[in-house]
């Protein structure tokens, strides 16, 4: 007697394709630019996946495309049989496979700070591409949870710390002007209205009497730091950040001390190895950091 077999069912690589780049650019549009191809034509090839899988994998809103649960355990997975796809197609070529490792820097990291870790990644695995998404703190942990990056580096003050800790930093006042600490309102700038800063900043003025007013959020490093420079207003920032030129105020300038926030790793479960030796390389740095300044400011991870 026959065994009844169903018939095989077979998903088109294309639509996963698209499918993940969406998620990956957080909308139609930039999808469509990262595939070179027009928005309806991404937008068509996601809902025929949809179909395929009878679930919505996206919603869509004036945000933009945002993973629905479903979407968010199927990227994993979508990604990880894309890179088989390019990885067996590459072995029959006979060119080298490219891995691309997703790592999340928040705005005020990204800069010369993280550049060692850059070199340092890039001569010992030259063949893995890199890709930088800059953001605060806030926004890149929500990338991470929705598989947009396969590794991010996190602040947060200490008493929320959940991750792997890399370091433990003092939070303190930036400023260049003598007198600006003493206007009240007290005038504040912060590079997204998300800071990761902005929360503790604001309880502490709170706690010492203190009103405050926020003059400027640009998402710009660069921006904040000149208009503290011009003596616009003053800023939070991490000990470790601090650009040579601009004062540090504390509490003999009327100003509450604030807390130590933890620099902190978060790597995906489904990250390749790629992420898993930019992840080492990452967690190298800091001990190297933690050793030089070993009696200054840096503390002890624990």
């Amino acid at each position: 007697m026959a065994t009844y077999m169903p018939p095989a069912r077979h998903i088109d690589l294309v639509l996963l394709r698209a499918f993940v780049a969406v998620a990956q650019a957080g909308s139609i549009s930039g999808a469509a630019r990262q595939l070179n191809l027009t928005q309806g034509a991404v937008s068509q090839q996601v809902k025929r996946l949809e179909r395929f899988v009878d679930c919505a994998l996206l919603q869509r809103d004036q945000r933009g495309a945002q993973l629905t649960d479903r979407g968010m355990a199927f990227l994993p997975k979508a990604r990880q049989l894309l890179g088989l796809n390019d990885s067996l197609c590459a072995s029959f070529s006979g060119s080298a496979s490219t891995e691309t490792v997703r790592v999340g820097v928040p705005y005020d990291m990204a800069g010369v700070h993280f550049a060692p870790v850059l070199k340092a990644f890039s001569q010992h695995h030259p063949d893995v591409e890199i890709s930088v998404v800059s953001g605060s703190s806030v926004d890149l942990m929500n990338d991470f949870a929705k598989g947009r990056v396969d590794l991010t580096l996190r602040q947060c003050p200490e008493d929320e710390s959940a991750g792997e800790r890399l370091a433990l930093e003092p939070l303190v006042w930036l400023a260049n002007a003598d007198e600006v600490f003493a206007q009240r309102p007290l005038p504040l700038c912060f590079v997204t209205p998300t800071c990761t800063f902005r929360r503790t900043a604001f309880s502490r003025l709170s706690e010492a009497d203190i009103n405050w007013r926020v003059v400027f959020e640009n998402a710009s490093v660069d921006t904040t730091l000149a208009t503290v420079q011009s003596g616009l207003a003053l800023t939070p920032w991490l000990r470790s950040l601090v650009p040579d030129g601009f004062r540090i105020l504390g509490e003999e300038h009327g100003l509450p001390l604030l807390p130590r926030f933890a620099i902190e790793l978060h790597i995906a479960p489904t990250a390749g190895e790629g992420a898993l030796a930019m992840a080492e390389v990452v967690q190298q740095h800091y001990i190297k950091r933690l050793i030089a300044q070993r009696g200054g400011w840096v503390l002890p991870v624990c």
